[in-house]
């Protein structure tokens, strides 16, 4: 019992420090920038980074954040590193100098990580949890048509704001949720099959 309660504890400190990582590079990517802090990369990482120390924080006392946290984070900042790492293809350009290597590549791959390891998310229903999954990022593309249709200019620029109606902005917003529905899916089952045995182990004992 001592071995693991030690453990938990390890993984809480693990979850702050990631966690205080995250806001911290937010921090120095950004500052020079503040144009910028509108960018998605930014927004995940600061509210990724939030919730893991939040969840360390509360593991210490045997509790932890809701699980639909995990999941909403967990598919918008896998977009973040997928987008990425598509810009490597040559077809557009993504920034990957300094702070921005460790948000654009590392941060989304640590959070998913401590995710799937570190959070047993096995209980209730996985398509409940799925549907809600897609929240964040749809929010955010909210956010983006919104900003965009004012300022002129969408964040990241793939398109321009006279090229997109209402129906283009459902269309797309509805591709997204299909894609970040996947994406949790995904995430659940490699969950779901990391904490396999320690709800193997409880049945036992």
């Amino acid at each position: 019992m001592s071995n693991i309660i030690k453990n938990d504890k390890i993984i809480a400190w693990i979850k702050i420090v990631v966690g205080i990582s995250m806001p911290i590079a937010v921090l120095i990517g950004y500052l020079p920038i503040p144009e910028y802090l509108v960018e998605f990369t930014c927004i995940s990482n600061t509210l990724g980074g939030l919730f893991l120390v939040a969840d360390g924080i509360l593991n210490l006392n045997g509790k932890s954040i809701p699980g639909v946290l995990y999941r909403n984070i967990s598919a918008g900042i896998f977009f973040v590193f997928a987008i990425c790492m598509g810009s490597l293809s040559g077809a557009y350009h993504m920034n990957f100098e300094g702070a921005f290597f460790y948000l654009h590549a590392l941060s989304p791959v640590l959070f998913i990580l401590c995710y799937i390891l570190f959070f047993n998310d096995r209980e209730g229903k996985a398509v409940k949890k799925l549907l809600v999954t897609p929240v964040l990022m749809l929010l955010y593309l909210l956010f983006d048509f919104v900003l965009g249709k004012f300022r002129g200019s969408f964040v990241y620029g793939f398109f321009e704001p006279d090229e997109v109606s209402i129906t283009d902005a459902l269309i797309i917003g509805a591709v997204f949720y299909l894609m970040m529905f996947a994406v949790g899916a995904l995430f659940l089952f490699l969950n779901k099959l990391a904490h396999k045995n320690k709800e193997n182990n409880s049945r036992v004992e």
